[in-house]
């Protein structure tokens, strides 16, 4: 059941939801309030159209632009450039400190704050065109490595943000009310419980088909026989949206090859799953794309070593636990 109360600021519902004995409460929630305020403009900016096709329509460009490439040899369109520094420059402004920030776009910049932070500016960017749901994913971590904190910022029909912290996981709506006596802002809707079916739901699932291993097509065949339905969409973070309304699973088999990031995408994510009783399985790496490592087995991502293991890539499976637990009894 979900349980709605007044409309109150993400601020103000950090701080009275963060006991004062958490570590370095203060700084968590300045860097929590700085990203959500940087997801405003990106909102804005999509809302707007600002896509690199409109750009070139709008200034006459015939030739094109110099492609750029991202930390995993991927094209960078000019969402994808222009949100990272939107967030980056959000920080700055602010004085925010931090251990370390690593976002997809670019090498992980270090720093001497207490807690890391892992960004994926423009989750699904490649749906922007096409007017599709994405949204930013954020990770926080602190000095020992471990995920303390993930929220995701929704764009859509409204724009929505999703957040786990201290054990509970809220739901925030942009308010944009002409009435409004201040600037845009997040206000409280509803704490969150993710279904957990046994029938029923929906599957969200990528990779190439062709090329899925024999337990992960005998998998989606047991997933179609408790009638899950299939919405996958391209967007990570709209079908885990859709997953923590009607339940199910979200998965990328790594076939032919992993692809996901696993600390930009996959972990953050997880924990707000896991959060709400739900599971997450990473499948797969370079050598074996039928590995199967769990939650509590992943490395700790931290200053010393971020550099080095921030690009890690995995397939995997995240979601209802009842569903994600089938997985483990496929051959």
């Amino acid at each position: 059941m979900n349980n709605k109360t007044e409309n109150i600021k993400l601020t103000k519902w950090l701080d009275k939801n963060i006991p004062a004995y958490f570590p370095n409460k203060g700084i968590l929630i300045e860097i929590i309030e700085n990203i959500a305020e940087a997801t405003i403009p990106i909102r804005g900016l999509l809302e707007r159209g600002i896509t690199s096709r409109e750009i070139s329509q709008r200034m006459n460009i015939q030739d094109p632009i110099e492609k750029t490439f991202n930390l995993y040899e991927e094209e960078q369109i000019h969402e994808d450039i222009l949100t990272h520094g939107i967030i980056l420059q959000a920080l700055k402004e602010k004085g925010v400190k931090y251990s370390f920030v690593a976002s997809e776009e670019a090498a992980p910049l270090l720093g001497d704050g207490s807690f890391g932070i892992t960004i994926d500016p423009v989750d699904g960017s490649s749906n922007v065109a096409v007017n599709r749901t994405v949204g930013t994913i954020v990770g926080i971590y602190n000095e020992q490595g471990e995920i303390v904190c993930a929220f995701y910022a929704l764009y859509g029909i409204f724009t929505n943000l999703i957040i786990a912290i201290n054990g509970m996981v809220a739901e925030f709506i942009l308010d944009t009310s002409p009435y409004s006596m201040t600037f845009y802002h997040y206000v409280f809707q509803e704490n969150i419980q993710m279904p957990n079916p046994e029938k029923g739901g929906i599957r969200c699932l990528g990779g190439d088909p062709m090329m899925w291993t024999t337990k992960c097509k005998n998998y989606e065949k047991k997933l179609i026989e408790l009638k899950l339905k299939d919405r996958y969409s391209g967007s990570f973070v709209g079908d885990l949206h859709a997953i923590l309304k009607f339940g199910g699973i979200y998965g990328y088999f790594p076939c032919p090859k992993p692809k996901l990031r696993l600390y930009f995408e996959w972990f953050p994510l997880a924990f707000i799953v896991k959060t709400l009783g739900g599971n997450f399985i990473a499948i797969g790496d370079d050598k074996d794309v039928d590995k199967i490592i769990l939650m509590d087995e992943i490395k700790p991502l931290q200053k010393k070593n971020v550099k080095e293991i921030h690009a890690v890539v995995c397939g995997g499976i995240v979601g209802s636990k009842n569903i994600i637990d089938l997985f483990l009894t496929q051959k």
